[in-house]
């Protein structure tokens, strides 16, 4: 009623004191009148209403910083993690299944090339272009600065990609060209293929792993590569014995096998893009909590 409401205001307004409670009477009857009571229960309404409406203000919005960290503290850094897991991470396996396949195909040319080259009219020549081939794989150490180059400012999810490219430049000219001069084309992509195979992947690895679970990574990586390389056995006999020496269909298939690979090189740059964005943000969440310490 509008009586209830001007009682209400009334002592929203004069009738608490600082401390809480309501201003004590002058009067001598202590009993209750209904305009007590009803005093009583605006005081209580207006109590109410002012601690329900702090809360609410108080909680609607709350801090940033409580939402970055709370953000930055659900990725664990795959080099603070158990080594179990370290292993599994997605980053690990991806960069496992890149090189175990890239190593199986560089056996696999390794293997092959004799007879490979042999089909291609090698012998007639006394195996020059074999000798080529074998002076060209020691070349792969000019490489390595523009291995370092390309990792300093790139990164190693380009570096992977650039190994990929080589692989794959050289798998074209192989599928593409009968003509032995062509192929030392192919033979100088290939030496700096396997430069940056190995450089960039055992690279890699530290750069996300905890030292703990590092010599297992190592030999992990070797192993898959090992597993994945007996396919060059049935394929091998496939090329002798039912195509009567042409490694054209062997060789197409680990040219096509490099486009996947490419997924796998995008995933460990994403990875690494991942570790460094929330490292930032933990590094200026401490600066932060340091500063407001000071």
């Amino acid at each position: 009623t509008p009586a209830d409401e001007s009682v209400k205001e009334g002592i929203c307004e004069s009738g608490i004191r600082e401390d809480g409670a309501p201003e004590e009477s002058s009067g001598v009857d202590a009993t209750p009148t209904s305009n007590d009571r009803a005093v009583s229960f605006a005081d209580a309404s207006c109590l109410e209403t002012t601690s329900s409406s702090d809360q609410l203000f108080s909680d609607e919005v709350p801090p940033a910083s409580a939402n970055r960290s709370r953000r930055a503290s659900s990725y664990i850094k795959i080099a603070d993690r158990l080594p179990r897991r370290q292993l599994l991470s997605g980053q690990y396996i991806a960069l496992a299944s890149f090189f175990a396949f890239h190593q199986a195909r560089n056996i696999w040319i390794l293997t092959t090339t004799r007879d490979f080259l042999a089909y291609l009219g090698d012998d007639e020549t006394g195996n020059k272009y074999l000798s080529i081939f074998t002076l060209l794989t020691p070349v792969s150490v000019l490489g390595l600065p523009c291995v370092d180059a390309i990792l300093f400012k790139y990164g190693y999810g380009l570096g992977l990609q650039v190994v990929n490219v080589l692989g794959m430049a050289q798998g074209i000219i192989q599928v593409s060209s009968d003509n032995l001069n062509v192929q030392v084309v192919g033979f100088i992509f290939y030496s700096f293929y396997r430069c940056f195979l190995f450089s960039v992947s055992f690279s890699c690895l530290p750069a996300f792993l905890s030292g703990q679970v590092l010599g297992k990574g190592y030999g992990f990586l070797i192993l898959c590569g090992g597993v994945l390389g007996l396919v060059n056995i049935p394929l091998s006999n496939v090329a002798v014995n039912l195509l009567g020496g042409n490694f054209f269909i062997p060789n197409l298939l680990y040219l096509l096998g490099c486009i996947p690979c490419s997924c796998l090189a995008w995933r460990v740059g994403r990875g690494f893009k991942r570790e460094k964005k929330e490292g930032e943000l933990l590094a200026r969440l401490r600066q932060s909590k340091m500063l407001g310490a000071g």
